[in-house]
């Protein structure tokens, strides 16, 4: 302090704004008299006191009188913030505590505001206050607190329900179970979560769920099964099964709830569907004292020698474990860092005719690659960043063995994609899924002396835009297979770029946020549902006029 006394008060004013400024913090500094030295801008806001109660020889009790008027009651109780004292009191109690040799507090002047306050009075009878702001830290913990009791309990709650429940990751890992999916198998928690299916039940059995649970996962649409289920007790009860897809794309989870109906069909003196179901499985413990590593899984070496695999990830490390990985186990495997080499990548591919077996995408890219991949026919499959790892080759391998819909694109004529053309030229693909509206738009359009085609859900509406290379997409949102939002991004994927087909969007609401998806998708504009034909001549007139057509500006549509 004496350093300070003796130095030129503008720069000592400036070392000490930079001090605080440092701190992200108020700083007061007081003499042996309870004089104010030094009081940093922030106090300001923080203390709601005039500026003028600030300047260096400003008492502290005037200050602290100020700030009792304005509301600001420093008090270590977080529990009362509001705890009654006179001013008198409350300015006495705080001068008592600015002559402690050293104290830090939390202290709470309002109900959502937390100070963080430090003391500390120097020998040479000068004092020093930081007051540092930490209400958006507070609400944090707060807000974490809350997460966690809720979290404990929506577990309590599962715990008790009678149904055995089971939630799996895209990589058909359990990361959750309940008390009675425990009892149901036998089995503690430790021995089902961070295990796969084929970790606990028969092979046979699992075999049969894969493509139930693929539907389930890539579709969303939940299932209904009825099951004759045989515990590793020998017992033999009969079963609902309800499976649901839930989370958000790119960290979708399966929900599997078991209900058992062996009393209500012995009841009603036995119900045949059930008992001859062909989901009948046979459910085995599994053995916890063996190794479930990788090279040690039953089937031993996954079967992946010679396919060609992408993989598609913008972490460096991601792809290097998982390249080198696969080509341990004899694939043959490229990579690509993003959307845009992706794409030319499976360009290329396609224009050599070169056969990509499987394109295994990191969860956290772009959830649209998947759909740029099934353009051009190549099986996609997302995995989580944990499961590229030493398990990547067994998921390649499943993947492999099912069946896939090849859809061959013709050869490209030079590295960029463009449609494939038709002596029957197209103005118009229309793409909408219900049978209503096509006739409407087909009336509308024919009536307006344009050709069309339609398509019926997002895929078809790919694969028409490629063949026809119309010169306008109408694009409902609501698609099954690929939505609207889906096809036009896989669109906007696959083309050059130069020549881009105008998508115009069809939407039933007139919402903001969805106008604002239509864009984020590619698309040009929207039109609203239903369908006039003043709406889509204005449409045609603005974007299927030929050059030197006089458009007038008044006659677009306002989007």
């Amino acid at each position: 302090m004496n350093d300070l006394d003796s130095a030129d008060p503008n720069i000592q004013t400036a070392i000490l704004e930079a001090l605080a400024e440092g701190l992200s913090a108020a700083v007061l500094l007081y003499d042996r008299n309870d004089l104010v030295v030094f009081a940093s801008q922030q106090l300001a806001n923080i203390m709601r006191v005039q500026p003028r109660l600030l300047v260096p020889g400003t008492r502290i009790r005037d200050l602290l009188n100020a700030m009792y008027d304005v509301g600001i009651r420093l008090v270590a109780d977080t529990h009362n913030y509001r705890r009654a004292l006179g001013r008198d009191d409350w300015v006495a109690e705080q001068i008592a505590g600015l002559w402690k040799e050293r104290s830090e507090s939390l202290e709470r002047p309002g109900p959502d505001r937390w100070l963080n306050v430090v003391k500390r009075r120097l020998p040479s009878g000068y004092g020093v206050c930081v007051i540092k702001d930490v209400s958006e830290q507070k609400k944090r913990e707060e807000q974490w607190r809350f997460d966690t009791e809720r979290v404990q309990v929506t577990e309590e709650v599962l715990d008790n329900l009678p149904f055995p429940i089971s939630v799996k990751d895209r990589n058909s890992t359990f990361v959750a179970v309940n008390k009675a999916n425990c009892d149901f198998l036998d089995l503690p928690a430790d021995a089902i979560l961070g295990h796969k299916g084929t970790d606990i039940n028969n092979k046979a059995f699992e075999e049969r769920l894969v493509p139930i649970n693929q539907h389930v996962y890539e579709t969303g649409e939940p299932i209904q099964l009825s099951e004759r289920i045989t515990r590793p007790d020998g017992s033999t009860v009969l079963t609902i099964v309800h499976k649901y897809r839930i989370g958000k794309p790119g960290r979708y989870y399966m929900v599997t709830v078991k209900q058992d109906v062996s009393s209500i069909a012995a009841g009603a003196g036995g119900d045949p569907t059930l008992q001859s179901s062909e989901w009948a499985s046979g459910f085995v413990p599994i053995d916890m004292t063996r190794d479930l590593a990788p090279a040690s899984r039953p089937g031993s070496v996954p079967e992946v020698t010679g396919a060609k695999i992408l993989i598609v990830s913008r972490f460096t490390d991601t792809t290097a474990q998982a390249v080198d990985i696969l080509t341990q186990h004899g694939a043959d495997v490229s990579a690509a860092a993003d959307a845009d080499e992706f794409t030319l990548f499976l360009q290329l591919a396609a224009e050599a005719d070169v056969r990509i077996d499987l394109v295994v995408i990191d969860a956290r890219m772009p959830a649209e690659l998947s759909q740029v991949a099934e353009a051009y026919g190549v099986t996609a499959v997302g995995v989580e960043e944990g499961g590229l790892g030493p398990d990547l080759p067994f998921l390649v391998a499943a993947e492999l063995g099912k069946p896939v819909e090849e859809l061959v694109l013709p050869p490209l004529d030079d590295h960029t994609f463009k449609p494939a053309q038709n002596d029957d030229i197209v103005d118009v693909l229309v793409a909408e899924d219900n049978e209503v509206n096509q006739i409407v738009f087909s009336q509308i359009i024919e009536g307006l002396g344009y050709r069309y085609v339609l398509a019926t859900d997002g895929e078809e509406a790919v694969r028409l835009w490629r063949e026809h290379a119309p010169r306008l997409v109408l694009m409902d949102v609501t698609l099954p297979k690929l939505t609207g939002f889906e096809a036009s991004a896989a669109i906007r994927a696959l083309e050059d770029g130069i020549q881009a087909v105008p998508i115009i969007g069809v939407l039933p609401q007139a919402f903001e946020r969805d106008r604002e998806a239509c864009l984020e998708a590619g698309m040009n504009d929207v039109i609203l549902k239903p369908i006039s034909p003043e709406a889509l001549d204005a449409v045609f007139q603005r974007f299927l006029a030929l050059p030197g057509d006089e458009i007038e500006p008044e006659a677009w549509p306002v989007s």
